[in-house]
Order: structure tokens, then C-alpha cells, then sequence
């Protein structure tokens, strides 16, 4: 049916007359809904509704809702399925339905209802969705402006993705968990929501909260986020999400050590010794029981550790050749923070890698009269630290694949490369993708690449928990 411009105008004249209320608040969410707003889009005296919405499409909600309302009086109802993605934009005259989820990447006016019985999510600023009366679904994810003058139910969980655009909902809107993050979600009637996480929420916050009533798996307190696609994939397959009951609030434990694990060491006399300068609030990790403490300050000074008798590195140096592969490996990171901690044999010597994720490093070798000898030490320092550190192999727990990174400063221009396992792949910066039959078999070729680029002249720069590009995925 076409809509005449004559007869669609003289309506809005009455449909604005009558406009009140939350709907009309709703409506005005960008602005006061203007006839002559919707004059300026008839550049012809009759146009498709679609040809109407593609014509009022500028990012705004409030003139594309006012021509809705006004459609509703004078188009028949048709209802619609919807299937997978809505990529072209339409206009559904009754109520439409989705029986799996729904992606919305273009815009999409509803004059009844709409229904989804799966995860619901438009793509701003690409969509547009005005739905005039009940909207329901089992989760929703918004980035764009989506605006519903009924009520707006969501079974489970509805999740604001930061943009410059709007979810506005005139009715009611009810959902057990309501993550609002930096997304602008108005409401002007109640929101009914078991869980609720307001605009603007701090990450380390919204994981904390999260982990009184969201199954663990989708929070990590480390990384200070919440799992948002793994959570609505769960909704969609109908796993669960939530715990059964209210659990305590987990609190990220801080990076810097505690009071309690800094009591009866003397900082001051320690720092006074390092033979770098070094100030107290340069103690990034300390280990009440052995005197240990770690001093640094990343990006500016190199990492100095006192053992609890004395610094490492201030005796001479063994000589070490490095380019053949290691004997032994053992890395640690941090349970909190992002120290890590690797310690290499070869044969009768200990190299001692301690640094910051992605950041500083230093290394200290430390000799031994046999390789027997070494290789205690090596057991002596993975007891030390196994109470503040975890092992780790290919990725870091709850973090990402583990990187490691060499450089080649000798040549005519720094030259660097990084390898990780992924699975039972090895997979390097070179381009290279080798597949082994077990992880184990992975991890050997990783020592025979780091072998043969320390033969290159290369030499560790970094462990890095989150790289850059992401080898893996390459």
C-alpha cells in the first residue's frame, strides 16, 4: 500500500494531538515528534512505508517512531516470519516472529509485536528498530537504537553495548539481569530487573557483582570482564547461566602486595641495598615467609630481586651458551597481577627470566657445580613459588595464549619473532603452522625454534599473555 502524503500528514496532525504519557516521552528521546519533520521526507506525493522509514533513517529515533504510530492507523495488519538476519529494511504491519535468534543489521519497524525465541541483537548504527507494541526475547544485545512503545521483556539477560545510540522503552521493562555497561538504556516506565548494572559501571566491579548470581565460567575477575558472548551463546543453546543461589561477592585481589604479606619485612633497609635505585613503592611482589621481595617499576626500571639474603646478579655472571636447548623450562605467572617468572637449565647453569607481562625484564644465571645441583634448584624454586604463582605451559588460566617473544638486536635493524602453541600446533610469527599428534610433542618443537633462533643471535624479549594479532587465530 502507498502511503499519500496528504492523508499521512493530515493524520500525524491528529495522531500528535493525542500523543501523552510515556509514549510520548518515549517518542521525543531525540526530539519532539514533528509533522513537518515527516513532510520533509515526502520528496514525491506517495511513497512505500519503506521508501517513508529509508527516507526519515538519519540515526534519530524520535521521526521514525512518529511515522510509525502513524502507519499503524492506516496500514492493514500483516503479520511476518523472521528468519536468521534482517539485512534489507522492512516494515511488518502486525506482529512478527522469530523462532531462532534474530540479527538485525538494518532498519526494522514492527507496528504489533515482536517475538524472538532466542537471542535478540541489532547492529548499530548500521540498524534501526522501532517495535510499536510488546517486545520479547530470550537475550538481548543492543549497539543501536532500538525503541519500543510497549513493554520490552527479556527472559534473561539484556546487555548494552557502548555506542552514541539509544534503547528506549516506553512500557515496562522486565529481564533478570540487566548490564546497562556504557550504553544509553531509558526506560520510562519500571524496570523490573533481579540483577542490575547501571551506566557506566567499572569492569572490575561489574565481574565482582557478576559473581554473586552468574556461573563462573562467564566473569573473570583477572581480566576484570565479564563473558557477554559467551554468556548469550548459552542463552541461545538454553545451557544455564545463572547460579542456583546467591553466591558471595569474589574480590580481585590487589596487584601490589598486601600489608600482610609486607609485615616484618624491613622494605627500607632492603631498598636502601639495591644496588639500582629504588624506592619503596617499587615493591611489586614480596614472600613474608622466605624475606623475598621483587622491585620494579615497569617501563622505568629493571626488575631487582632480593632472594631474602641478597640481590641476584651482583656476582659475576657464569658464561652460558644459551643456543643450545634447554635442559629443563618451567614458567610461572602471577595468580594476580602479571609477573611472570621462567626458569631454564642448561646443564650445570640456572637463567632466570622475571619481568612484566609485555613489559620489562631481567635475567639472572646462577651456577652450579653439577647439573644435579641445577636441576635442585630448579625443583627448590618451583616449591618457592608455587603458592603465589601458577604453572603454565600454553596459555595463561583465564587470560590467553602464552607468547613468547625474541629479539635480535645485533643485526642492522632489530629483528624480532614469537611463537605460541595452540593446542598441539606450534604456530609462529614467521607464518609457520606445525601440527603434532599431542601438546607434548608441540612443546618440544617450541624448545627446538627457540633453540634454533637463539643460534640466530635471537634472544627472549618478552612473555606476553594477550598478544598482539593473536597468533593463534591466525
Amino acid at each position: 500500500m502507498l502511503l499519500s502524503q496528504n492523508e499521512f500528514l493530515s493524520r500525524a496532525e491528529a495522531v500528535r494531538t493525542r500523543l501523552d504519557g510515556a509514549v510520548l516521552e518515549a517518542l521525543s528521546h531525540h526530539g519532539a515528534p514533528s509533522v513537518s519533520g515527516l513532510a520533509s521526507a515526502f520528496r514525491v506525493p506517495r511513497l512505500e512505508p519503506i521508501q517513508l522509514i529509508q527516507a526519515l533513517y538519519a540515526g534519530l529515533l524520535s521521526p521514525v517512531g512518529f511515522a510509525a504510530v502513524v502507519m499503524r492507523e492506516l496500514l492493514a495488519p500483516e503479520d511476518a516470519v523472521l528468519e536468521g538476519t534482517v539485512s534489507e529494511a522492512r516494515v511488518v504491519t502486525g506482529n512478527a516472529r522469530a523462532s531462532g535468534s534474530l540479527r538485525i543489521t538494518a532498519p526494522l519497524v514492527v507496528l504489533g509485536d515482536l517475538e524472538v525465541a532466542g537471542v535478540l541483537k541489532d547492529c548499530g548504527p548500521k540498524s534501526m528498530v522501532v517495535v510499536l507494541g510488546r517486545c520479547t526475547a530470550w537475550g538481548f544485545q543492543t549497539s543501536g537504537n532500538f525503541l519500543v512503545l510497549g513493554d520490552l521483556v527479556v527472559r534473561d539477560a539484556i546487555q548494552g553495548i557502548y555506542s552514541n545510540d539509544s534503547l528506549v522503552v516506553a512500557g515496562d521493562l522486565t529481564t533478570r539481569f540487566l548490564d546497562e555497561d556504557d550504553h544509553d538504556i531509558t526506560c520510562y516506565g519500571k524496570i523490573h530487573a533481579e540483577h542490575h548494572l547501571e551506566n557506566g559501571r567499572p569492569d572490575e566491579t561489574a565481574a565482582s557483582l557478576a559473581s554473586t548470581f552468574l556461573l563462573p565460567e562467564l566473569w573473570n575477575l583477572d581480566l576484570e570482564e565479564l563473558d557477554h558472548e559467551a554468556l548469550f551463546e548459552r542463552i541461545q543453546k538454553g545451557e544455564p547461566v545463572f547460579t542456583d543461589t546467591l553466591q558471595p561477592a569474589q574480590v580481585r585481589e590487589p596487584d601490589a602486595p598486601t600489608a600482610e604479606e609486607l609485615q616484618g619485612l624491613d622494605i627500607d633497609g632492603i631498598v636502601a641495598r639495591a644496588p639500582e635505585s629504588a624506592h619503596a613503592k617499587d615493591v611489586v611482589y614480596a614472600q613474608r615467609k622466605t624475606g623475598e621481595v621483587w622491585l620494579m617499576r615497569p617501563g622505568i626500571r629493571p626488575m631487582q630481586i632480593f632472594d631474602g639474603s641478597r640481590f641476584l646478579g651482583q656476582e659475576p655472571q657464569p658464561a652460558l651458551d644459551v643456543k643450545q636447548r634447554a635442559s629443563e623450562r618451567v614458567t610461572f605467572w602471577r595468580k594476580r597481577g602479571d609477573l611472570f617468572l621462567e626458569v631454564e637449565r642448561f646443564g650445570a647453569v640456572v637463567q632466570l627470566h622475571a619481568g612484566y607481562n609485555n613489559g620489562s625484564m631481567r635475567t639472572f644465571h646462577l651456577a652450579f657445580e653439577t647439573s644435579d645441583a641445577a636441576s635442585r634448584e630448579l625443583r627448590r624454586l618451583e616449591a618457592r613459588y608455587a603458592e603465589d604463582f601458577v604453572r603454565v605451559t600454553t596459555g595463561v588460566p583465564g587470560r590467553g595464549p602464552l607468547e613468547r617473544e625474541l629479539a635480535n638486536y645485533s643485526g642492522p635493524k632489530a629483528q624480532y619473532t614469537s611463537a605460541i602453541v595452540e593446542g598441539t600446533t606450534l604456530v609462529t610469527r614467521d607464518g609457520e603452522r606445525q601440527q603434532f599428534d599431542d601438546e607434548a610433542t608441540a612443546l618440544g618443537a617450541l624448545e627446538d625454534w627457540i633453540a634454533s633462533k637463539r643460534q640466530a643471535g635471537f634472544d627472549l624479549k618478552i612473555l606476553e599473555w594477550t598478544p598482539h594479532g593473536l597468533l593463534g587465530s591466525r
